[in-house]
């Protein structure tokens, strides 16, 4: 078991023969009810577009909201499936997760601000309100706007946990539960820094976004060092269910993990888990 996932039922990408004998299956119907991670859901929406394509009667629903609500409507039994973007804890080793690929959580800032990294300590320092002016950082001589993310999200739990800090330390002067809206708050703020996806971040930033990701603990945050294992934010993307899967919530996994849908790995910038 990869120390990276943590604890829970964790199933690897044998769970299933290739979807290339997916013709010989007999054709579902019904309906799937996908929620949690915001940074999951915009690549498993289009894993559920392409899904539904290959099968006339099946209806596929992607709905975020983060890591904790994935968790949660599985425990409720709202949901068929849960996006999960951070190992599973201790009280939840009695699901059963299936990581489909691997990201980060990075530390981003507006790319005029002259900061390039920090190390665990400053960041620690940032988000419990005893760093409070960038040039404590060789920076300009500005107040830090600290954005937070949401209490359950993969990227806070993430952080809490390596970073060993509680939620009460937080000093954050807004909180923000979806990674877009991060990244607009960052471009327009000069001062700002948030923790957000690394795959989306490093994606947008490519694209032309006003921001950057800032080196980690003298690691630089890419797609690059989660391949090679440097970076220490790192994190698995996983599809979490209460049982075993069968049936529709079974062939979408496979789905999930099959060659169908390999190049939304790239698109996103994550990492596929077993590369």
């Amino acid at each position: 078991m990869s120390p990276m996932l943590g604890c829970g039922r964790l199933l690897g990408i044998g769970i299933a023969a290739a979807l290339g004998a997916s013709a010989a299956w007999s054709q579902p119907a019904g309906k799937l009810l996908i929620t949690g991670s915001s940074t999951m859901a915009p690549m498993v929406t289009e894993m559920a577009r392409r899904f539904e394509a290959l099968y006339a009667g099946v209806k596929v629903e992607v709905r975020s909201g983060g890591s904790g609500r994935g968790i949660s409507d599985l425990r409720a039994g709202t949901s068929d499936i849960g996006m999960v973007s951070r190992p599973l804890l201790d009280s939840e080793r009695d699901l059963f997760a299936f990581p489909i690929a691997r990201d980060g959580v990075a530390l981003i800032v507006h790319r005029d601000n002259p900061v390039r990294g920090l190390t665990a300590q400053q960041a620690i320092g940032i988000f419990t309100g005893k760093i409070t002016n960038w040039k404590a950082l060789g920076g300009r001589d500005a107040a830090v706007t600290m954005i937070w993310r949401a209490k359950g999200q993969g990227s806070v739990e993430l952080l809490l946990e390596h970073l060993n800090f509680s939620h009460a330390d937080v000093r954050a002067h807004a909180t923000i539960v979806e990674t877009e809206a991060v990244i607009r708050e960052v471009e327009a703020n000069p001062n700002a820094i948030a923790p957000a996806s690394l795959g989306n971040s490093e994606s947008k930033a490519q694209a032309g976004a006003r921001i950057k990701l800032l080196a980690f603990s003298g690691t630089a945050a890419s797609s690059r060092t989660i391949r090679n294992g440097s970076y220490a934010l790192a994190r698995p993307l996983a599809l979490v269910t209460r049982r075993l899967p069968d049936g529709l919530g079974k062939r979408f996994i496979d789905f999930a993990l099959s060659g169908h849908v390999a190049d939304l790995f790239a698109k996103y910038d994550f990492v596929p888990y077993l590369e």
